[in-house]
């Protein structure tokens, strides 16, 4: 069984109606911290209830952090999934409180 572009689309589409909240793909330059170390990373796509980043440094899943978008967003979250380099956050903070937190980047959130 090959996996062709049919296959991840129907992937994505379960997905999709899976997910609490929808997602706006952004790629923003982002900080992720952890304990007392600050790491560089890139946001790949953000919802009212987590986020996706690409970090170097592979932090283990259940993690507690604060990730910072834009010097705007501040949120605590907590490390859902981690794989090639990718992880996902869940945002610790009620979806209203993120919205504030992004700004324009949350229209057509929800």
């Amino acid at each position: 069984m090959t996996y062709d572009s049919k296959t991840s689309q129907g992937v994505r589409s379960v997905l999709s109606t899976m997910r609490k909240h929808n997602r706006r793909t952004v790629i923003q330059a982002a900080t992720l911290n952890v304990g007392n170390f600050n790491f560089s990373c890139t946001a790949y796509d953000i919802s009212l209830g987590g986020i996706r980043l690409k970090v170097d440094m592979p932090i283990e899943q259940g993690t507690n952090v604060f990730v910072q978008l834009k010097d705007k967003l501040r949120q605590t979250a907590r490390v859902i999934w981690s794989a090639d380099g990718f992880m996902g956050l869940s945002f610790e903070n009620n979806p209203e409180q993120v919205r504030v937190g992004l700004g324009s980047l949350a229209n057509g959130l929800s």
